[in-house]
């Protein structure tokens, strides 16, 4: 009878480990824990302490990864460089036909595929500044682990006092570690030809390579 019960409990902790998930948490915390729902934005799970537990649950950003009953390890994501450090600051050329300029920029990942970004700089030689803002959008999925992607934007400035639309089309490169280079060429539409008498061309194409560094965000 006393084999017959130590074989039963036995079973039953095989049985309560198998039911288990693991929920590692981005405070270096982890719960061990039954998850009965997960969505996008949450995860919902029952407590193992005790009976009849209430269903608790968890926004998806707060964790680094998810162990299941079953092996399988859901990173949540987190292997995604653009998504691990969101926000940057870089430094850059920008060379054309007539002309170049240095730039400084912030941009900040929204999410892995677009970012927004501030642009101020000068020109090689006449110091006049430079402005522009607007956003770009990266070829790659949530969970992608790829350094090297495409990327698209549409930004909005001014230089000279006139206004224009720069379309940038290029490669962006990031590492988990945070380094960032980005190659693109630019297509940049002038809102007016005309600045203080002087002629300005229409459209301009140009070529810009900047490199930085990403950081982390609470």
């Amino acid at each position: 009878m006393k084999k017959i019960s130590t074989f039963l409990f036995a079973l039953f902790l095989c049985q309560t480990g198998i039911s288990q998930d693991r929920i590692f948490i981005k405070n270096n915390k982890q719960i061990t824990v039954k998850i009965v729902e997960q969505t996008d934005k949450t995860v919902k799970y029952k407590m193992l302490d005790y009976e009849d537990s209430p269903v608790f649950s968890i926004r998806n950003r707060l964790i680094s990864k998810i162990e299941y009953q079953n092996g399988i390890i859901d990173m949540m994501g987190n292997q995604n460089p653009r998504k691990i450090k969101p926000l940057g600051i870089n430094t850059g050329i920008e060379i054309g036909l007539d002309d170049g300029m240095y730039t400084a920029t912030l941009d900040y990942f929204l999410t892995p595929q677009i970012d927004l970004e501030i642009n101020y700089g000068s020109d090689f030689y006449r110091d006049f500044p430079y402005f522009s803002t607007g956003t770009r959008v990266h070829i790659n999925s949530d969970l992608s682990t790829k350094r090297l992607i495409p990327f698209a934007g549409l930004l909005w400035g001014s230089i000279y006092q006139n206004s224009f639309l720069q379309i940038p089309i290029g490669l962006n490169y990031t590492t988990k570690l945070g380094f960032n280079a980005s190659l693109s060429l630019n297509s940049m539409i002038n809102l007016k030809t005309n600045w203080d008498g002087y002629y300005v061309r229409p459209q301009t194409v140009f070529g810009e390579i900047r490199i930085g560094w990403r950081f982390k965000c609470l």
